[in-house]
């Protein structure tokens, strides 16, 4: 991907499309004060840098049959941490996943269709299939404010 320095009218517009990802090029130019081909070409590459992505969002808080948590691993890496990021990110319920300071390795966020027993299934049969992890803590999601999301990929038949 190609690196990309944000300008004003990059952020403009990202914040444009961040309160209502449907407005048109056309209202977007208007509103920033530029023209059309200059707002696609804007989104183009901003998209194509993997610094914007257009979708619709879904409200957690609004779903009561999935159920979401932070999960807080150790992992045994030997230099190999980026590799179990990616191992861990490949799983289904794992809608993202950082390295972090502190006293995990990484913290990821799960969600599960089903509640605590496919949780339980994911940290305990998923989870380990990525090797090498020492210790995980998990903080199940009670209550959320603000929490939009892309719908999980793992999540298919829902």
């Amino acid at each position: 991907m190609p690196k990309l320095n944000l300008d004003n009218l990059d952020k403009n517009l990202i914040r444009l499309l961040k309160h209502d990802g449907r407005l048109t090029t056309a209202h977007i130019a208007e509103r920033l004060e530029v023209t059309t081909p200059t707002v696609r070409s804007r989104m183009k590459a901003l998209i194509e840098a993997g610094i914007l992505r257009i979708g619709g969002l879904v409200n957690l808080s609004a779903v009561p049959e999935l159920t979401t948590a932070l999960i807080g691993i150790n992992i045994e890496s030997r230099g190999q941490l980026s590799n179990q990021l990616e191992k861990l990110t490949s799983l289904k319920q794992v809608h993202w996943a950082v390295v972090v300071t502190g006293r995990f390795d990484v913290i990821a966020e799960v969600i599960v269709k089903g509640g605590m027993e496919d949780l339980y299934t994911f940290t305990s049969v998923e989870l380990p299939t990525i090797g090498r992890v020492t210790h995980c803590e998990t903080f199940v999601v009670m209550r959320s404010s603000r929490k939009w999301m892309f719908k999980p990929d793992g999540l298919e038949d829902w």
